[in-house]
């Protein structure tokens, strides 16, 4: 598994794999739109905590995932040799719709509530798909996780297969969540009420169309769906920063500081230890308060001496 290489540095040129695409790949050329799915079923208790989208929680003091998805699609389009590729940031009717869409580039950002309420991910799969032909291509990803490997690489395995669907799966039971798919085969989703994709929907596709599996031995990317996941998924990304990531097993228990994040408009006293954690804006972390592993979000307070391992703080 090759190392993620986040910083885009300069405009990339096409790859061979793109000027040779109608041989190797045909989905490439047929790739209209990336689907960012930012919304739920329903609130977790994390997300409740952190009264945000999860595409607008930190990554490090300037950026946040979002900014990681939009570079990950910016490549992408560069690869592709693409003037412009949509990536379609979809949130359901509930859900909290990120702020921090403020990028600009080849990867054009349209922001959209899901058009229905409890409709499942493949139903809302199946009505994006009605702006697209059968023979267009898009690719499908979870909003929460952060990318192990570069999203263009796995497009380009994934495209490689060949058949209807691409799916990234992992031997080690990590929760993957990307795909390329085909729009005519989400065209056997049923048109109304709720459809969820890899229960009811995938199995309906497989039934009459060609779906391939690209696995992994070890994560392509780390989810973020608890506060134990987002600051596992931000010791990797820090620690690869620094040289010290060992990807073959992003799990491996370390115990030095590989990250500190303080977001504008948050309150630390200077004499407070920020350790592997993060602390949200509106939050607050009194005299010599130490926080280990740990997420003090919009309203939480860490008192003074206290000593805060493995929590979610929220507000008081």
């Amino acid at each position: 598994m090759t190392v993620l290489n986040r910083k885009i540095q300069g405009e990339s040129q096409p790859s061979e794999w793109v000027q040779a695409q109608g041989k190797i790949a045909p989905a490439l050329a047929a790739l209209r739109a990336v689907i960012l799915l930012a919304g739920g079923v329903r609130k977790t208790r994390f997300g409740s905590a952190i009264g945000r989208s999860v595409l607008d929680l930190p990554i490090d003091s300037f950026r946040k995932i979002f900014h990681h998805w939009h570079e990950q699609v910016e490549e992408l389009a560069i690869r592709l040799d693409r003037d412009e590729l949509p990536l379609r940031v979809m949130v359901d009717t509930a859900g909290t719709l990120p702020t921090a869409i403020q990028a600009s580039g080849r990867a054009k950002i349209v922001t959209e509530r899901d058009p229905f309420e409890y409709r499942g991910t493949g139903g809302l799969l199946r009505d994006v798909a009605t702006a697209y032909a059968d023979e267009d291509f898009i690719v499908v990803a979870n909003a929460g996780q952060i990318l192990l490997e570069p999203l263009a690489d796995l497009i380009h395995q994934l495209a490689s297969l060949g058949g209807d669907v691409g799916v990234v799966a992992h031997r080690d039971g990590t929760a993957s969540g990307l795909m390329l798919i085909r729009c005519g085969t989400l065209r056997r989703i049923q048109a109304a009420g709720f459809a969820d994709m890899k229960e009811q929907s995938l199995p309906a596709i497989a039934a009459g169309h060609d779906v391939r599996v690209l696995s992994f031995d070890s994560p392509s990317g780390l989810p973020i769906r608890t506060m134990e996941e987002y600051v596992l998924a931000l010791r990797w990304y820090h620690s690869d920063l620094g040289g010290k990531a060992d990807v073959g097993d992003p799990f491996a228990e370390d115990w030095r500081a590989t990250f500190s994040i303080v977001e504008e408009g948050a309150a630390v006293d200077p004499q407070a230890r920020v350790h592997d954690s993060v602390v949200l804006s509106g939050a607050r972390v009194d005299r010599d308060a130490v926080l280990v592993r740990s997420v003090v979000c919009s309203g939480g307070l860490a008192k003074r001496d206290a000593r805060v391992v493995n929590q979610l703080v929220k507000p008081v």
